[in-house]
């Protein structure tokens, strides 16, 4: 008999992560004679067996990544669809926990992922939305490989850049048959509706993939074409016939157990217990590690889950994974930041900053708090950091081959020589005339 698969959804507003993890089956064996004859035919495979096995384990170990659809580096329009793909490569029985963080261009920080269980050499993903937010946007994976041996810290990082343009946007107005329902865009949670009406704007122009779910409800999924600088609207009738009164997605009529508050279940509606340590998955802190009910979960009584047991854990912190020997979190750089809440945990810097130090951006020699305009093309710049316009002919110092005379953009800043040419001719002309008719009044 097969163990069915396991279902785990991760729901974030602007983010959405699925994670299929598959258990495979195990199969009965059988014992069957054959002739000996057949036997010593089925022999000569063996050395070719041999070299099949040896050459898989051969194969190279998986890297640890993270990086975005059009590679790190690349640059992205705002509003704009962004991948994000990442692995952690480990030892089969190492407990990895991963967190991300997403670092805009004006140093605004979010937490996509925090602490976050995951499968050594796995690849996850998640879809994230470029914000308006112009200049480079980072993404930093903080991770901690617990072994045998203790629990090490990791980070990496991968950046891109966000940029203004023409990219056009159009809006989706949905109309439901119900109310209290999420809407995924190509596969991105958007948002959750409360009423029956909802209108999205700032959506890509082109071809979506629009999904609709409620729990207790069919998934509606539809292809949307959106025009931009026009509203689409679309009619979405749900189908809530099917009855799932625990909304664990099992429906009633399959469903062995009623759990209203697990939703990580089988095939059979029934809470998993991955380690089969007697508490359920959505009980346990620990759900790969066995523990007991009292330590939810954990081995050696771990109320925090930091890796360190409760006979010789000092501090309580179960929001902050990354600790010492004795269980208190790590200040790497002695700033005062705890390395859990520190974006920078090799540099010091301040609370104001997330624990890095002063950043400038785009190189101007201003400081990013006191920096109004990011331009990385242009270094003279005034105290607040944007382009100065010496001569105020609307064309910055930086393009102005004539900075200190007014000139039009077409002549790069500087005035029209055509007419200066004509100016100086007339005035010659005149002073001519005027030496001309002072000469032949003394002469009279």
């Amino acid at each position: 008999m097969c163990t069915p698969s396991t279902k785990r959804k991760f729901v974030n507003r602007e983010v959405l992560l699925t994670e299929t993890v598959t258990i495979p089956c195990r199969r009965k064996s059988y014992i069957s004679f054959y002739p000996l004859s057949g036997m010593i035919n089925r022999l000569k495979c063996v050395p070719f067996i041999l070299v099949l096995l040896t050459s898989l384990f051969a194969l190279p170990t998986p890297d640890t990544f993270i990086t975005v659809d059009r590679g790190c580096g690349s640059t992205y329009f705002a509003g704009e669809s962004i991948l994000i793909t990442y692995r952690v490569a480990a030892e089969p029985t190492d407990t990895v926990i991963v967190t991300i963080k997403e670092i805009l261009p004006d140093s605004t920080l979010h937490v996509l992922l925090s602490n976050k269980n995951t499968d050594p050499g796995l690849m996850y993903s998640m879809r994230i939305f470029a914000q308006p937010i112009y200049g480079r946007e980072t993404l930093l994976m903080e991770y901690v490989i617990k072994s045998e041996s203790g629990s090490s810290w990791y980070a990496t990082e991968c950046s891109f850049y966000i940029k203004e343009g023409t990219y056009e946007t159009g809006s989706l107005k949905i109309e439901c048959n119900h109310t209290d329902f999420d809407i995924f865009i190509d596969d991105a949670f958007v948002v959750h509706s409360e009423t029956k009406s909802v209108l999205i704007e700032g959506i890509i122009g082109g071809g979506h993939m629009l999904t609709v779910k409620k729990s207790g409800c069919k998934d509606y999924s539809v292809p949307v074409t959106i025009t931009p600088g026009e509203t689409v609207t679309l009619r979405v009738d749900l189908d809530c016939t099917i009855k799932d009164r625990d909304g664990d997605g099992v429906p009633d009529e399959q469903d062995q157990c009623y759990d209203p508050l697990c939703d990580m279940v089988d095939d059979t509606g029934c809470p998993l217990d991955g380690d089969n340590d007697g508490v359920n998955d959505c009980e346990d802190i620990c759900p790969d590690e066995k523990g007991d009910r009292e330590s939810r979960g954990c081995p050696y009584g771990d109320a925090d889950s930091d890796g360190v047991p409760n006979n010789i854990d000092e501090c309580t912190n179960p929001e902050c994974a990354i600790v010492n020997e004795k269980g208190c979190p790590k200040d790497s750089d002695s700033d005062g930041i705890i390395d859990c809440d520190d974006d920078c945990p090799q540099e010091k810097g301040d609370k104001k900053h997330y624990g890095c130090p002063e950043r400038d951006s785009d190189s101007d020699g201003v400081i990013d708090d006191e920096d109004r305009c990011y331009n990385p093309d242009c270094l003279t710049v005034d105290e607040m950091g944007c382009p100065v316009d010496s001569d105020a002919d609307t064309v910055f110092d930086c393009d102005d081959e004539c900075p200190q005379e007014a000139g039009p953009r077409e002549n790069k800043g500087c005035p029209e020589q055509e007419e200066a040419g004509v100016n100086g001719i007339f005035l010659v002309v005149l002073g001519i005339i005027l030496a001309w008719k002072i000469t032949r009044s003394q002469n009279l």
